[in-house]
């Protein structure tokens, strides 16, 4: 592990992604393909938010947006992104009402060609040198208090504590458009 914690990406995606090196800058990138165990890697996308004219899923007003894969063939939901839950501001700096997450309904998402079958390619940056600034906060079995009160393996919150996210997806005729760029520090 380096200096900023990065090396196997976001640990709810753990299982559900193929990490990608492509010989970026890996001590602050990290980049995955979602794909399941079986080998599936096509995925109808559902999210919440606003849809830009650019194609990138944005907040809802002060909303969190909220981002699904769902396998073609089997229906099983993957989050992608939480942006009430994942990343540093949500895991450090912000709280958001339980009645606001709660009325968030997801939407699917059709491409500007009008298909809804992907391939869906990740990214975690990952800037923060978290043991130097939190380091001295974390107790004795190894757990960090994120803003909510929860606590949480350390490791984790490095790991989900990233600082920008973004998706690209590659429709069946091998368009890629990115739907989601945050920054999340």
């Amino acid at each position: 592990m380096n200096l900023f914690g990065v090396h196997n990406g976001p640990a709810y995606l753990e299982g559900i992604v193929k990490k990608v090196t492509d010989g970026e800058n890996q001590e602050v990138e990290w980049k995955g393909k979602l794909q399941t165990s079986d080998g599936h890697d096509k995925f109808h996308i559902f999210y919440y938010g606003d849809l830009m004219e650019d194609d990138l899923i944005t907040w809802q007003d002060s909303t969190p947006l909220i981002v699904y894969a769902e396998h073609t063939v089997t229906g099983e939901r993957y989050l992608l992104i939480d942006a009430a839950k994942h990343g540093y501001d949500a895991m450090l700096c912000e709280t958001y009402p339980e009645e606001e997450l709660s009325k968030r309904t997801l939407r699917p998402y059709l491409d500007v060609e009008g298909e809804d079958t992907f391939e869906v390619h990740l990214s975690a940056f990952y800037n923060v040198p978290w043991d130097e600034e939190f380091g001295e906060d974390v107790d004795e079995d190894g757990t960090y208090e994120l803003i909510t009160g929860e606590h949480m393996d350390f490791d984790q919150v490095k790991r989900d504590g990233y600082d920008a996210f973004s998706i690209s997806i590659v429709n069946r005729k091998g368009v890629s458009t990115e739907i989601v760029q945050e920054e999340l520090a």
